[in-house]
């Protein structure tokens, strides 16, 4: 009962942001620059989608791998697209992690280390999120004589720094157990020690935390260029560098797990970030809902991917007894 009222309870969250958001908007302006969509630069949107799930399907392998799992990339990649169609149902936009990490443990039989991949994938993309938009914050600050804008990045990033400390130093975490008295639960505390040995064998490899960095790089810089051409199909003229630096903050706000897909919150942050940058409201907004619907379309391959699993799985299911 309790998760079917919060449940409820982010739909309704949801809901009253997008009406507070939209209400006033006229529905035939919105549906008039809607219509004047330059969709040449959808080609290059869509290519720059593929190679991302791509990269971030071999940024996650090479995490499997360093713990010791063996799986081919074209697994990894279906089970990403899915992921991102479960994200369409789930709350905030990394529901569909909780996917790849029952999808994955399937496979390789090992839940801890699955999970393990998943959270250094994401919490590894974060990084690079927040690093970009520290960067481009420094030009953005100074453009609008406003510090806030460079505090904000600077500080989740040392938010994120200390938990990644105190991840490495495993101390930090076992006092957190002691003091809430989790480590009464001896399978909580394996599992944690399960974790760590996994944070340790990416930790040890540099040449692996090399590799995955640059790609998580590379993805959100292709995210950030998506988002930048989404704007340039509305004719709004904006300089890179704006969205370099509010891209990240807006992709972390859908982060957090008080919304359905980020609706809402994704919208107050694309209206509150870019009126900065002189687009209209109009054009704000246009630009949330845009980036809304390609990304629910092309998550929509993922469903397509999941039905194909679920087609081919009885005809998998009837080889392995003859194989035998």
């Amino acid at each position: 009962m309790k998760k079917q009222l919060l449940l409820l309870g982010k739909v309704l969250f949801s809901c009253t942001l997008m009406v507070l958001l939209y209400w006033k908007i006229p529905v035939q302006d919105l549906h008039g620059l809607l219509a004047s969509i330059d969709w040449r630069y959808f080609l290059p949107i869509l290519v720059l989608l593929f190679l991302n799930t791509a990269a971030s399907a071999l940024k996650w392998q090479l995490f499997l791998l360093a713990d010791g799992v063996q799986l081919p990339l074209s697994t990894l990649t279906s089970t990403y697209l899915i992921g991102s169609f479960y994200n369409l149902f789930l709350p905030s936009n990394i529901g569909g992690d909780s996917f790849r990490i029952y999808d994955i443990a399937k496979k390789s039989k090992c839940t801890v280390r699955s999970a393990a991949s998943v959270f250094a994938d994401r919490f590894s993309g974060f990084i690079a999120l927040v690093i970009l938009s520290l960067l481009s914050s420094i030009l953005v600050a100074q453009q609008f004589g406003n510090l806030l804008f460079f505090f904000i990045p600077l500080a989740i990033l040392l938010l994120l720094l200390a938990v990644l400390v105190a991840l490495s130093k495993e101390k930090p975490v076992r006092i957190f157990l002691a003091l809430t008295r989790l480590d009464r639960f001896p399978l909580l505390v394996n599992l944690t020690e399960r974790f760590f040995l996994s944070f340790q064998a990416y930790g040890s490899n540099r040449r692996l935390l090399a590799q995955v960095m640059a790609i998580s790089f590379a993805f959100q810089l292709s995210v950030i260029t998506i988002v930048w051409l989404l704007a340039l199909s509305l004719h709004a003229q904006v300089p890179f560098y704006y969205f370099s630096a509010f891209v990240p903050l807006i992709t972390l706000m859908e982060a957090l797990p008080i919304s359905i897909f980020g609706l809402g919150l994704r919208d107050v942050g694309y209206v509150f970030f870019f009126s900065w940058t002189g687009m209209s409201e109009l054009q704000t907004r246009s630009l949330a809902l845009l980036f809304l619907g390609t990304t629910v379309s092309y998550s929509l391959i993922g469903g397509l991917v999941y039905l194909g699993r679920l087609c081919t799985a009885p005809a998998r299911e009837q080889e392995i007894p003859q194989g035998q």
